[in-house]
């Protein structure tokens, strides 16, 4: 029969030669003539993995893989993936569900989950991990049959034709025990004659041993002694604080006692026996304290579940009133909710049926509110749909329409229109947003280009400028100031009269620019006369482009001034409080009232500015 052995300390505290060798190996295999199975590694507990989230799944599976030998977790990983595979199965459900209520085709919809792909990469471990053990295994398995041949020849020569001194003879005959006890596991096709060979010479050794009192004694001695030490660990398992330990250790001590501590002397063999079950039975019945913790655990978990399930109930009990923002919330709050109750261990074997029932139904309930709302916004959406194809199709109708002012206003309406109307399915919002978009821009695009001129129009009016240009430079002066700033005023509106140029000849703009104020200072105008002309020039400069981005620029601008010119104007009031008991003559306060006085004047020119601004009709 195959056995299984763990790394345990010596049965009496110590670590004796033989437990150093049981030691080295962590799986020790091998049989018994009567083909009872012993195991006695520490067992890893098999959890309630259906009830975990995706992230404790893939977790879970990590630490497995990363604490126990991979051949004993097979069967958790073969129960973890079957786990994973149903909720995936059910995640892609859901999503669908999701995406269909919300006005998706079922032919778009693409299930993604980078759980999949993150727990593939563990169980891809997980499987390479295992086929590089096998391997390890056969080889180590064709080694062990090898030494097991060479024991078993040791044994027989033991009491063939040996020589030996019954101490020498004991003494080898002990490590071949141990040597075979620690050999491993060798391929199952030669496993029934290898043993049953080692056992046939065994008890021929025995029969021998019969014979020679002296040897006989020495083993009933040494097996005495293995007997007490295995007595000893048990006394100390009975106050072992992890009673799932005490347990699994309480298997092996068996093992050893059945390998290892037979026979002895007939006056000690009930003796000891009866005493090491006395303690067997110590051991067993602190299986009562496992079973109490657990049952403290499953009440702690069955509260933390009711109050999932409470939670979820008031989240069903407002979801009449939700909107599509609000459920969003409520939908990633209850799939939290959710994966919190999975992720929480068992709980009593009476409650579980009826925790489980509440929990399903309370979800159910859930999912049938959201998707009746989903349902009804579908039918929203469709109209919503209808509604903006309608002002699409009013859109397309002034698409190419030159009643600017009149298309103008619609297009605008119905721009603020569509803002209005709510979300339409999510397979047409796209594409009819886009056809929106792009028929309202080809109208203002057009729009914008008005009163754009021909190229041959545009190089008329470069020569036109470059004769007023050229008259300007010819200008010159009379005595009169008055009639030479009328003058110069219509040299402006000559030159905006003129229109636009190509593109590659602006700077000719620049150079009258240039030439005008060089002109206009060499007026010797107060700086009013030249603010005043200089606003009037705009005014004319604006009415004949009719740009009004222009305009609005200018607007923004001056009203920015403004706000300056008021604040530091309240600023420097505040100042004047400080010099309340100064006299008059001080140099600081008679340099505020100066400031506050070119600041009040400046205000007063902005002021005049914006009036005149706004009552421009381009």
């Amino acid at each position: 029969m195959t056995i299984e052995l763990d790394n345990l300390p010596g049965a009496d505290g110590e670590n004796t030669p033989q437990d150093k060798n049981l030691q080295e190996s962590n799986v020790e295999t091998y049989k018994t003539n009567d083909n009872e199975a012993v195991k006695a590694e520490n067992e890893i507990p098999v959890k309630e993995y259906a009830t975990f989230s995706f992230d404790v799944l893939i977790d879970e599976a990590k630490d497995l893989l990363n604490k126990h030998a991979v051949h004993q977790i097979r069967e958790h990983f073969a129960q973890i993936k079957e786990a994973f595979k149903e909720k995936i199965e059910a995640d892609e459900v859901q999503k669908k569900e999701s995406f269909l209520a919300e006005g998706g085709d079922a032919i778009d919809f693409r299930y993604e989950s980078t759980y999949k792909t993150k727990f593939n990469v563990v169980y891809n471990d997980f499987k390479n991990q295992l086929t590089a053990f096998h391997k390890e295994n056969e080889r180590k398995e064709k080694d062990n049959l090898e030494i097991r041949l060479a024991i078993i020849e040791e044994l027989k020569g033991l009491y063939q034709d040996s020589n030996e001194s019954s101490s020498t003879m004991f003494k080898k005959f002990r490590e071949l025990k141990t040597r075979w006890h620690n050999a491993g596991k060798i391929p199952s096709a030669k496993a029934e004659n290898i043993f049953k060979n080692y056992f046939f010479h065994l008890d021929n050794f025995y029969s021998y041993l019969d014979l020679n009192k002296e040897l006989q004694s020495l083993d009933y001695n040494h097996n005495l002694e293995v007997r007490k030490s295995i007595i000893k660990r048990a006394e100390e398992l009975i106050v072992e604080p992890n009673v799932q330990k005490a347990l699994n250790e309480l298997q092996y001590l068996h093992l050893l006692w059945k390998e290892e501590a037979v026979p002895v002397a007939e006056e000690f063999r009930e003796l000891t026996w009866q005493r090491f079950k006395e303690l067997t039975n110590k051991i067993h019945d602190r299986k009562a304290e496992l079973n109490e913790k657990m049952k403290l655990e499953q009440a702690e978990n069955l509260v933390k579940k009711m109050e999932i399930i409470s939670q979820i109930e008031a989240v069903v009990a407002e979801g009449g009133s939700k909107m599509h923002g609000e459920w969003q919330k409520a939908i990633k709050k209850v799939n939290t909710l959710r994966d919190e109750f999975l992720a929480i261990g068992r709980v009593p074997k009476d409650k579980n049926t009826k925790t489980w029932d509440a929990f399903k139904q309370v979800t159910r309930n859930f999912n049938h509110l959201k998707n009746e709302f989903y349902k009804n916004l579908k039918t929203e959406q469709q109209d919503n749909l209808q509604k903006k194809l309608a002002l699409l199709d009013i859109a397309k109708e002034h698409q190419e329409s030159t009643d600017w002012d009149e298309s103008v206003r619609v297009i605008k309406k119905i721009q603020n229109d569509w803002k209005n109307i709510g979300h339409v399915p999510r397979k047409n919002s796209d594409k009819i947003w886009k056809d929106f978009k792009e028929t309202c821009n080809t109208f203002f695009d057009r729009y914008k280009k008005r009163n754009e001129q021909s190229i041959e129009e545009l190089e008329a009016n470069f020569v036109l400028k470059s004769a007023i240009l050229e008259e300007l430079t010819a200008f010159t002066f009379s005595e009169k100031r008055i009639d030479d700033l009328d003058r110069l005023n219509a040299f402006n509106q000559k030159w905006a009269a003129a229109g636009k140029v190509p593109s590659d000849k602006l700077e000719i703009n620049q150079a009258y620019t240039q030439l005008f104020n060089q002109k206009l200072k060499e007026l010797d105008l107060s700086k009013t006369e030249i603010q005043n002309f200089k606003l009037q020039h705009f005014v004319d400069q604006l009415k004949s482009t009719g740009n009004a981005r222009q305009l609005d620029d200018e607007i923004r601008r001056t009203k920015k001034t403004i706000e300056d010119l008021e604040r530091e104007i309240n600023q420097l009031d505040n100042n004047v409080n400080f010099f309340a008991n100064a006299d008059k003559n001080n140099p600081l306060l008679k340099d505020v009232y100066r400031q506050i006085e070119e600041k009040r004047t400046k205000l007063t020119e902005a002021e005049i500015k914006l009036r005149t601004l706004f009552s421009i009709d381009l």
